[in-house]
């Protein structure tokens, strides 16, 4: 990944709401990827070395929500290499997978979301962006107050994932 990371593009949407049917909420951030990248390169690209502190914000807000009987994710479990439908990778589990897109998401009580990571010509024709495309859907009140708390530390864990890292 190199450049940039751009707020504010347009979404990727089209396998997430037809996975959804509905949705309260979508956002997307994009950055340039090499010629050739597929959704699945991007998407171990966008889980490798992802910031420690991205783990204890994860882990936080897991001891926070347990006592709702809110889904948690393993910890000390080890990543998963594979990206295939039913797959856990971290907070995402795999839904489908294509050349030009990988879909995640989850259905808890609170709310469905789905995570798209995909691929496409950036607009300008310049070369190849990734973009990764959040969707969700408030089930009950409940959802829509948990997901405004969450929402700031939602972009910034996004944008932090997709910022190119050094080596």
């Amino acid at each position: 990944m190199g450049g940039t990371v751009r707020r504010r593009v347009a979404p990727v949407v089209g396998a997430a709401v037809a996975s959804l049917g509905s949705y309260d909420h979508v956002d997307a951030v994009a950055v340039d990827v090499a010629p050739g990248t597929s959704a699945t390169d991007f998407v171990r690209l966008v889980s490798t070395g992802s910031p420690a502190w991205v783990g204890r914000l994860l882990a936080l807000r897991d001891r926070l929500v347990a006592p709702f009987g809110l889904q948690v994710q393993e910890r000390g479990k080890p990543a998963e290499t594979r990206i295939e439908p039913g797959v856990k990778r971290g907070p995402f589990r795999v839904l489908s997978v294509t050349q030009d897109e990988v879909l995640c998401g989850d259905d808890d009580k609170h709310l469905a979301f789905r995570a798209s990571f995909a691929v496409r010509p950036k607009a300008d024709g310049s070369g190849s962006e990734g973009v990764c495309t959040t969707v969700v859907r408030f089930e009950r009140t409940a959802g829509r107050f948990y997901f405004r708390a969450i929402e700031p530390f939602h972009h910034l864990v996004i944008v932090s994932l997709l910022r190119p890292r050094t080596s």
